[in-house]
């Protein structure tokens, strides 16, 4: 989730890319739904004004984005937002806050409009409805470790155990700090449950306690390379993707322009180049996902040229063909490394 508000602008391209170089089948890594739902926008509905957004449940079915991670975005100091809640100390009321977006998630599951996936077997179930596998961004929503197997119970499967600025469990990339006593405690207890480790927002300092503190699956569901944007610790460290890489996890591309490059607005070249790094780094092409946070706080100005909506990913998919990269590689990275991941962390769960 990255809260930018700037004004919005994007070619629309409707009938692109139907001549079958289009890939139907991606998983987006990390998907701000509820954050659109609680907002006001019907994520049943594609945006009447394409300035304001690109992220809707039709417009996904459109550019065969077949399963997303939806996030439950909670942020502190936000009280007055339907997202937010006082601080940190508010257990209940951060609880509430993340609540509401589950229930959401629940009633667009009884209309139809997604399926929750929340186990292996469901993950392989054909269905036309969107997948959603649910995400925690912000674990301040578990109001104590004891809380965990209530939202496990409700398909919470990874949990980010912070949001830029800072829970009482861990620091954040705004708010430096370790993990808390508390969050080593929440740790084990989302190890005991299964639940993924998502360390996108996790401060340096916690980052490194996470490591120390589990040996558990742990992935960055939308974060990119700080070589190549070296100012904030928003991104990974070349170190942090070896360990990421160390447990067989992956690193999703976020797609946020700022998140990409130091011009005012991100390329398709500026995406492959945060793609290589990882994979460089990795030494291999398995650990590297889609986690674009579309419309996560931002309109699609924000977005790179020439993928500025969800129909346009078989760009950056034609982008990596023609850098060398096979049509395996490529199906892995539109889908089949996220799969893995799920798959062995829903086995290792039943186990």
């Amino acid at each position: 989730m990255s809260r930018h508000h700037t004004a919005a602008g994007r070619n629309e391209g409707q009938n692109e890319g139907r001549n079958g170089s289009r890939s139907r089948d991606w998983i987006d890594g990390h998907l701000d739904l509820a954050y659109l739902g609680v907002s006001g926008h019907d994520l049943t509905r594609p945006h009447a004004d394409p300035a304001d957004g690109c992220i809707s449940l039709p417009e996904l079915r459109e550019a065969g984005v077949t399963i997303a991670f939806g996030t439950i975005y909670t942020e502190p100091e936000a009280a007055d937002s339907p997202w937010g809640y006082p601080d940190s100390a508010d257990r209940e009321a951060a609880f509430a806050t993340g609540k509401r977006q589950l229930d959401l998630y629940y009633q667009l599951a009884d209309q139809g409009e997604i399926r929750l996936i929340d186990s292996a077997a469901e993950f392989e179930r054909p269905d036309p409805a969107p997948g959603v596998v649910l995400l925690m961004e912000g674990a301040d929503p578990i109001r104590s470790p004891e809380d965990v197997g209530w939202w496990h119970e409700r398909g919470v499967r990874l949990v980010g155990l912070t949001w830029a600025l800072g829970t009482r469990y861990a620091g954040g990339n705004e708010r430096h700090g370790p993990l808390t006593g508390e969050g080593r405690e929440l740790v084990g207890e989302l190890d005991r449950f299964g639940i993924v480790h998502d360390v996108s927002h996790l401060a340096d300092a916690a980052f490194a306690d996470l490591l120390e503190t589990t040996d558990g699956p742990i992935v960055a569901t939308h974060s990119n390379c700080r070589l190549l944007l070296p100012d904030r610790q928003r991104h990974l460290t070349d170190e942090q993707i070896r360990a990421i890489a160390a447990r067989d996890g992956v690193v999703g591309l976020n797609l946020f322009s700022v998140f990409l490059t130091r011009k005012d607005r991100a390329t398709i070249d500026d995406c492959v180049a945060h793609i290589e790094h990882v994979c460089d780094i990795m030494g291999h092409r398995r650990g590297v996902v889609l986690g674009s946070d579309m419309d996560g706080g931002f309109p699609p100005s924000r977005l790179p040229v020439e993928l500025d909506h969800p129909r346009h990913l078989h760009r950056l998919a034609d982008a990596l063909r023609g850098r060398g990269w096979s049509d395996g590689d490529v199906a892995g990275f539109r889908h089949g490394n996220w799969q893995r991941v799920l798959r062995r962390a829903w086995a290792e769960e039943q186990s």
